[in-house]
This record gives structure tokens, C-alpha cells and sequence, in this order.
């Protein structure tokens, strides 16, 4: 499946896309509000792994690689994956040359778009470390809300959500 958006290309990560996913993983400043430190390669492949067992379970939702249209330029990766019955994650990391360039504002708006399109969905959320603002105001943007605080992998993280109408 292959999505676009205005600027944006989204295709489904295949096990050959390991390299650009580690490129994302492996940086520090990616993973600084995501697990607190870069990724090992050993640790990015298993994230991987997971990541594609995602792409298998549903042909609709998954993992994706968002590449620029013009040019093609890697610039991270986007998600819609289902966690349960009518419920979906909404996630996405970008590598830092692309950060503050409304890259994160249209790939939530797709993907709530995709939800949506969908009709399989009631609920939405999405985990943000509290101390990254532009990840909160990105969210905000498009109606999620804040319904707990708690802890990923040792770090402190809140959790919003968006309610889809039938």
C-alpha cells in the first residue's frame, strides 16, 4: 500500500529497508523522546522486526518509510498500527534535518485521515514524551487529548487520544 500527501510519499517498510531504518533508530537525537538514547543496530533489528510483524498482520495499516516527493529524500518513519479491537497507534520519527518543517502536522493528518477512511476505527492514540512540546502541539492540533501519564521503557510519557465518529 502507498499513501501521499501534499509534500510526502508513506510505502510499507520490506525486510530490504533495514538500512534506512537503522538510520533513523540509531540516532541519538531521533531516539532522544522516543527511548531516551540511540539504538544499537542489534536493538534496531529486533524494533525492526516487530515493526514489519505489523506490516504482515494487516494489509491496510503498518509501518512506513515517508519519503519527500520531490526528490525522494528518506525523512523517517509514519504509523497507523492496530493494537486491539477498533483502536490504532498514530506514530511517526523524523531525522533531525527534517524537524520543524510541518513534516510531523502532515503525517498525523494522514494517518488520521487513513483511520478514518478506514471506518474500522473508534479510537486513536499516540504515546509523546512530555518534554517534547512539538510533538504535543502536533497532536493537539488535530483534537487529541491527554487520558493518562505514565512510563515506556523507563521514560516518562503521556498518552493522547482521539476519538473517531462512526
Amino acid at each position: 500500500m502507498k499513501l501521499e500527501s501534499k509534500r510526502l510519499t508513506f510505502t510499507r517498510y520490506t525486510p530490504v529497508d533495514l538500512p534506512l531504518y537503522l538510520q533513523l533508530v540509531t540516532n541519538a537525537r531521533v531516539m532522544e523522546h522516543i527511548a531516551g538514547r540511540a539504538l544499537t543496530p542489534e536493538e534496531g533489528r529486533g524494533r525492526f522486526e516487530k515493526a514489519l510483524s505489523f506490516n504482515i498482520k494487516d494489509g491496510e495499516t503498518g509501518n512506513f518509510m515517508a519519503h519527500i516527493r520531490e526528490g525522494g529524500a528518506y525523512i523517517g518513519l509514519a504509523k497507523l498500527t492496530v493494537t486491539g479491537k477498533g483502536e490504532a497507534e498514530v506514530g511517526y520519527a523524523l531525522l533531525p534535518e527534517y524537524w520543524g518543517q510541518g513534516y510531523a502536522t502532515e503525517i498525523v493528518e494522514c494517518f488520521v485521515g487513513l483511520a478514518r477512511r478506514l471506518k474500522r476505527f473508534r479510537r486513536l492514540f499516540a504515546i509523546v514524551d512530555p518534554g517534547n512540546p512539538a510533538s504535543v502541539r502536533v497532536l493537539e492540533k488535530f483534537g487529541f487529548e491527554p487520558y493518562k501519564e505514565g512510563e515506556i521503557d523507563g521514560l516518562a510519557a503521556v498518552y493522547y487520544e482521539l476519538h473517531l465518529k462512526k
